[in-house]
């Protein structure tokens, strides 16, 4: 009976979010709460049991032999001053002067433009938050573009690819609802990516070396002899960087804020503490060192609504996964699907899940994806050894194809900013994000981040 409830508690998810009748905060604690209650009746504990399933999800867990298994709130708090962070260091410019240093440097060349402009989107994107880098990039690009008359469909490509792998940066999104999903700390399943992710942008700069030179070649330049546009307009281009928001820019402290930031990255990726603690303190201090006590809190109101939109989902997920757990509805609908597979197929569901898992991450929302289908997957992985870790690992695959995905609203700004339809947006883009999905499998498997 416990397995009915989970399904209606996940299919009453999936319909609220995904035929828009609420945000996925609410239809969270919706359908967790609604489901709480029927589960409390099935079991026959008292409805305030509810309560402390939601404190298990939010906080933390501990299991008969000791083992803590925390909620989500550590995972909030991480993404809630990661964003705010990075908010702040687009604020104070300081990825300024490398994007004006590398337009200065593609000089009109077909080839140094389309580098530069990856290299530029994956500066912009470092926080996580797609429709910055578009409005960005497009602003400083599609200027040069028009004038070099080079494909503004290759601009597209050159942004929203590395928004793939800015998103999945531990406060771009995903990984903080996987990690939240399985009680496991955002760091721990970075680090566990990270060379998924670093074998994805390097496919993504080769990508555009190769466009660059088709360019050359369609244009016709000749290294040298053909400079397509001035020094002056390269200058213009150049300030629609600089100049915006100009009086939140702090270039004077730019040392400061850079050596700072690689700082707390470095120590992010090493784990010398929890995420959630290196951006608490690290926003605090960049905030005292760049603005003045009014500017502090206008900074912080500004930007409040980038980072509160993301954090108050994770809250509600912990909710939603309490109740899911706590009240044995996971482990339920687990031995359900488990009596479904045949016992030779069990070994191989992450990859079963890596290749089909996909299609569901493309079609579906973020949150549905990762807080409607994972949870059904881990504990169903779990009854044929498979660790939580290696099923996040899987689920991720599909974030290699994610951003062709009509659930993702900003991507229409993308293509109406570059000039396409949505169907030769989505063409071109499978043409060059399905090798790199086909990467992460190879890279994924070689690692032994999940078995074949």
């Amino acid at each position: 009976m416990l397995s009915i409830v989970a399904y209606f508690m996940i299919i009453l998810f999936l319909v609220l979010v995904c035929t828009k009748k609420m945000a996925a905060f609410t239809g969270l604690l919706i359908s967790s709460v609604v489901a709480g209650i029927i589960a409390c009746f099935v079991t026959g504990q008292p409805v305030t049991e509810l309560f402390e399933w939601i404190k298990g999800g939010l906080f933390y867990t501990q299991s008969d032999t000791g083992s803590v298994s925390l909620g989500t709130v550590n995972s909030g708090i991480m993404i809630l001053f990661a964003v705010l962070y990075f908010c702040l260091m687009m604020n104070v410019g300081l990825f300024d002067p490398l994007c004006t240093f590398l337009i200065r440097k593609a000089k009109g060349d077909p080839l140094k433009v389309m580098m530069v402009t990856v290299l530029t989107a994956c500066v912009v994107t470092l926080d996580g938050d797609g429709t910055t880098t578009i409005l960005i990039v497009t602003a400083a690009f599609i200027p040069l573009f028009k004038k070099m008359n080079m494909k503004l469909s290759y601009l597209a490509m050159m942004i929203i690819m590395p928004c793939g792998i800015g998103n999945c940066l531990p406060w771009g999104g995903p990984l903080a609802r996987a990690a939240s999903v399985i009680g496991e700390d955002v760091n721990v399943v970075f680090r566990t990516f990270l060379p998924v992710l670093v074998v994805g942008m390097i496919y993504i700069i080769v990508l555009g070396y190769f466009l660059g030179k088709a360019e050359r070649k369609r244009l016709g330049y000749v290294k040298g002899s053909n400079e397509i546009i001035t020094p002056e307009q390269i200058e213009e281009m150049c300030q629609v960087i600089t100049e915006t928001d100009k009086e939140y820019k702090r270039p004077k402290l730019f040392w400061f804020n850079a050596i700072f930031t690689i700082a707390l990255l470095v120590a992010l990726i090493m784990g010398v503490a929890s995420g959630a603690l290196l951006f608490l303190i690290g926003t605090a201090i960049v905030l005292a060192v760049n603005y003045s006590f009014a500017d502090q809190r206008e900074r912080i109101s500004a930007n409040g609504g980038d980072t509160i939109s993301v954090a108050v989902i994770i809250m509600a997920a912990g909710s939603f996964m309490g109740v899911l757990n706590g009240s044995g509805m996971a482990d339920a609908i687990a031995a359900n699907f488990a009596s479904l597979i045949p016992e030779s197929l069990g070994s191989h569901i992450p990859i079963i899940y890596a290749l089909v898992g996909a299609v569901a991450c493309w079609a579906l929302p973020v949150d549905a994806y990762y807080f409607g289908i994972l949870p059904i997957i881990v504990p169903l992985a779990a009854e044929f050894g498979i660790t939580p870790m290696e099923i996040t690992m899987a689920a991720f695959m599909g974030q290699a194809i994610r951003y062709g995905s009509p659930t993702v609203a900003w991507l229409f700004l993308l293509i109406d900013r570059t000039e396409m339809n949505y169907g030769d947006y989505l063409k071109m883009f499978m043409k060059f994000s399905l090798p790199m999905f086909a990467l992460f499998i190879l890279t994924s498997l070689v690692l032994g981040l999940f078995p074949l």
